[in-house]
């Protein structure tokens, strides 16, 4: 995934936000992944988001950190479910429940972010 879609998804996440909110998006974390049949250690920057009130049994302030490779991953699960995507993702015009799909992915289900377009009113 290239800089432009991850600063996209972070500016998605914080300019229509309801629960959560990005605190960074530059810190860095290590991952262990099987590659060519051993275990390397790789480090991804992550996005940083914390939970701004209580939400779905989520305590206020919980905080998580979401890798830029599981973010990736995602992503390409986006684009096999809807292939227009790599599209929307190469113009950097991914739409809200794009943004809320590839989170939900990379957390591994546990994040539902329910974004809100508060300009729709």
């Amino acid at each position: 995934m290239n800089s432009k879609t991850y600063y996209h998804i972070a500016d998605i996440i914080q300019r229509y936000r309801t629960w959560i909110r990005v605190i960074d998006t530059e810190r860095i974390v290590e991952m262990r992944i099987i590659q060519d049949g051993s275990l390397r250690t790789l480090q991804f920057r992550s996005l940083t988001l914390q939970s701004i009130r209580e939400h779905d049994n989520i305590q206020r302030r919980r905080i998580w950190q979401i890798s830029e490779y599981d973010i990736g991953q995602g992503l390409a699960a986006l684009c096999r479910k809807d292939p227009s995507a790599a599209l929307r993702s190469e113009q950097n015009s991914l739409t809200l429940s794009d943004v809320e799909y590839i989170i939900k992915t990379a957390s591994f289900g546990i994040l539902k972010l329910d974004l809100f377009d508060y300009d729709t009113i």
